[in-house]
């Protein structure tokens, strides 16, 4: 048997001090917050007393071995892939898919990512079921189902989760109270994942994910997902340089930032920018490491007066080879979050470093 990973849940930390009038106040540790008189999981603000969803977890393959999960969501659901054995240094993208589970609610409030070592990225969508082909052959894919932007003339894809880069163990999106995202569940899971053994010795990769759902009165903003990517670029062997592009944005407000790299990463920083030129930094990272990149923001950030994002990826080649966009040895540079309100959702393309981005006010078609 393999080393296992323990996840559990966050431990309940409540202390009691006095107030400056005398009462008592509750102070919650262990990134727990106070919600309606109690320190809770703030992904958990919602959860019931007893189990709503009862068939809710969706599970292919082998039993896991190495990931201990807690228990699955009160309201919401689970949806856990067939773990694989990677050799060591080998890497591999396919397609992934899972029906969504009958739930009581339809508004995700947080979800939570399970995984050992091995996971480079995945980004979960839910998109319509193909007209023609049906549903996907679960856990496989008919072609083209991993492609998040397949099937978009049939509806925007709702993106339900996007990792930090070969994270390990947890991770969570968590937006503030009383925000959510509306998930279609006449839709389908699907995702392009790509699975990298940094290892010198054979990996098995587990990965699992919580979605956590609440009841549509809860609701007071609707938030909605964008991304910002630079499709090509150029890094010489040995040399340092910075990745970035400035896209329009059309107002509303962040309630997360992820960025997206690989291993030659030094840096990360996000912008907010007026129309006259001056800029705000709201997000900087440093060097890669196996760490969540995940910024949940409560309070939202205000794009009012903000006129662009830019985003900028510091990269350091100290291979032999040049650095282009792609799998591999090779490098990315993409912004991805959440704003609100929905009409608000954007993306931002740019074909090539040093070349415009263009801005598509996504929400306007929702």
């Amino acid at each position: 048997m393999g080393t296992r990973i323990f996840v559990p849940l966050a431990a309940l930390a409540a202390l009691s001090s006095t107030g400056c009038g005398g009462e008592s106040v509750l102070l919650c540790g262990g990134g727990e917050v106070l919600f309606r008189g109690a320190c809770v999981d703030p992904v958990r603000r919602y959860e019931p007393d007893a189990q709503l969803d009862l068939d809710n977890v969706v599970a292919y393959g082998e039993p896991l071995q190495d990931l201990a999960l807690p228990p699955p969501p009160k309201s919401g659901f689970r949806i856990v892939a067939p773990p694989r054995t990677l050799a060591p240094g080998a890497e591999i993208s396919f397609c992934l898919s899972w029906p969504i589970p009958e739930l009581t609610h339809e508004i995700v409030h947080g979800g939570r990512l399970y995984t050992t070592p091995g996971l480079h990225h995945s980004n979960m969508v839910a998109k319509p079921v193909e007209a023609v082909l049906g549903p996907n052959p679960y856990p496989g894919c008919h072609p083209g189902a991993g492609d998040p932007f397949s099937n978009v003339g049939a509806g925007i894809p709702d993106v339900l989760f996007a990792n930090s880069t070969q994270v390990v163990g947890e991770e969570t999106i968590q937006f503030p109270e009383g925000m959510g995202y509306v998930l279609d569940t006449t839709r389908e899971i699907s995702t392009s994942i790509h699975f990298l053994n940094t290892k010198t010795e054979p990996q098995r990769i587990e990965l699992a994910y919580d979605f956590f759902t609440m009841p549509a009165g809860e609701l007071t903003q609707e938030v909605a997902p964008f991304v910002v990517q630079i499709a090509d670029f150029s890094i010489p062997p040995h040399t340092t340089e910075n990745v970035a592009t400035t896209c329009t944005v059309f107002g509303g407000h962040v309630v997360s930032l992820m960025p997206h790299t690989h291993d030659l990463a030094q840096g990360f920083t996000v912008d907010f920018m007026t129309a006259d030129g001056a800029a705000r930094r709201v997000y900087e990272d440093g060097a890669y490491d196996l760490a969540s990149d995940i910024r949940n923001y409560d309070p939202p950030l205000d794009l009012d007066g903000v006129t662009a994002i830019r985003h900028a990826c510091l990269f350091n080649n100290t291979r032999d080879i040049e650095v282009h966009y792609g799998l591999g040895l090779n490098e990315m540079c993409i912004l991805f979050g959440y704003i609100y309100p929905p009409v608000k959702q954007f993306a931002g393309f740019v074909e090539e470093d040093g070349k415009s981005c263009s801005s598509l006010q996504l929400g306007l078609f929702r």
